[in-house]
C-alpha cells in the first residue's frame, strides 16, 4: 500500500536516525525476504549507512562497502525505528541494529509480501539501468509528461498506475488526482486537450506534495518511522467514499474496477470524454 508520499516520508524520517550510522548486528527471522545472489547479509555488519534514497516505492540504502539495499514495503511492510526498552513486535522479520545495539530499524510485514535486497557493487551499477520502473512524478518536466501521456492509447488510470510509466503513483493518488483534475477514470489521454494535460500535471504534483506535508495516508497499515499514522487520508476527495456525498457536487461517490482495481470517483464532477477535445480557452 505505501505509495510515493508514505515511502518519502519514511525516508525523510530514517535521515536523522541512521544517516552516517554503523550497522552493528543484523538479525533475520524469515530468510525469503531477503533476495540475495551476492553478497551475504553478512557482509552487512560493520558497514555505514552513506545514503538513504527514494526510487519509485523503492527505499534505497547505500552503504559503505558500495553495496545498496532496495526495500519495497509492498502492501503492509513497516520500517520502524525501536529503542531497547521496547518491546518486541510480532510480524517483525529483521532487526537491523546501530552504534551498539542503542537503537534498531526493524522490518515488519503482517502479509510477507515485501522483500530486502541486497546488491553488490557491480549488481547495483547495472540494475537501474535494467530496471524498468519509469521516472518520478516529482522530477519529470510538464513537457516530458504532455509527450509520453498523449502517445497512450489505454484508460488514464492504466497509464497511471503503469511503475514503467511513472514510478511511485498507487491507487489512492491516482483516484485522488484524477478527481482534481476532474478527469474520468475512463477517458483516453488522446481525448484530452493540452490544457487538461497540463492541469493533471500540475495537480499530480501538488497532491503528491501536499500528502508529503501531511505523512501520507493510513488506511490500514502504513505508519511513519516512529509508529504514527499519516494525516492525507482527512483529505480523500472520493477514495474510501464510496456512497458519500461528492464535497463539491452531492453526487454519491461510485466505485467501478478500472486496469483491474477498485476506482473511487464522481460522475458528476468526472465525466467521460468522447472524442478528442479542442484546447480549453485561455
Amino acid at each position: 500500500m505505501p505509495e510515493l508520499p508514505e515511502v518519502e516520508t519514511i525516508v525523510q524520517g530514517l535521515r536523522p536516525y541512521i544517516f552516517k550510522r554503523k550497522i552493528s548486528h543484523l538479525k533475520i527471522f524469515l530468510p525469503k525476504i531477503i533476495h540475495t545472489k551476492k553478497v551475504s547479509p553478512n557482509h552487512l555488519i560493520g558497514t555505514t549507512i552513506e545514503n538513504i534514497s527514494r526510487l519509485g516505492k523503492n527505499i534505497i540504502f547505500q552503504l559503505s562497502n558500495e553495496c545498496h539495499l532496495r526495500v519495497h514495503l509492498k502492501m503492509t511492510g513497516q520500517l520502524l525505528i525501536k529503542f531497547p526498552e521496547e518491546d518486541f513486535q510480532k510480524h517483525t522479520h529483521a532487526i537491523f541494529s546501530f552504534d551498539g545495539e542503542r537503537f534498531k530499524l526493524n522490518y515488519r510485514d503482517i502479509r510477507k509480501f515485501g522483500f530486502i535486497q541486497i546488491f553488490s557493487a557491480e549488481e547495483w551499477e547495472k540494475w537501474p539501468k535494467e530496471s524498468p520502473l519509469g521516472p518520478d512524478p516529482l522530477e519529470v518536466t510538464f513537457s516530458f509528461f504532455e509527450e509520453k501521456i498523449i502517445k497512450q492509447k489505454r484508460m488514464i488510470k492504466s497509464v497511471l498506475l503503469d511503475q514503467t510509466f511513472l514510478a511511485g503513483l498507487g491507487n489512492i493518488y491516482v483516484d485522488e488526482i484524477l478527481y482534481h483534475s476532474k478527469i474520468h477514470p475512463q477517458s483516453l489521454p488522446i481525448n484530452l486537450s493540452s490544457n487538461a494535460v497540463q492541469e493533471l500535471y500540475q495537480t499530480m504534483v501538488k497532491v503528491l506534495k501536499t500528502a508529503i506535508l501531511l505523512r501520507g495516508s493510513t488506511i490500514r497499515d502504513y505508519l511513519g518511522i516512529s509508529g504514527e499514522a499519516g494525516n492525507y487520508q482527512s483529505k480523500h476527495q472520493v477514495y474510501g467514499r464510496v456512497n458519500a456525498p461528492c464535497h463539491k457536487c452531492g453526487t454519491l461517490i461510485r466505485k467501478i474496477k478500472v486496469a483491474g482495481r477498485g476506482t473511487c470517483f464522481c460522475p458528476t464532477c468526472q465525466k467521460l470524454e468522447q472524442g478528442r477535445r479542442q484546447a480549453d480557452p485561455l
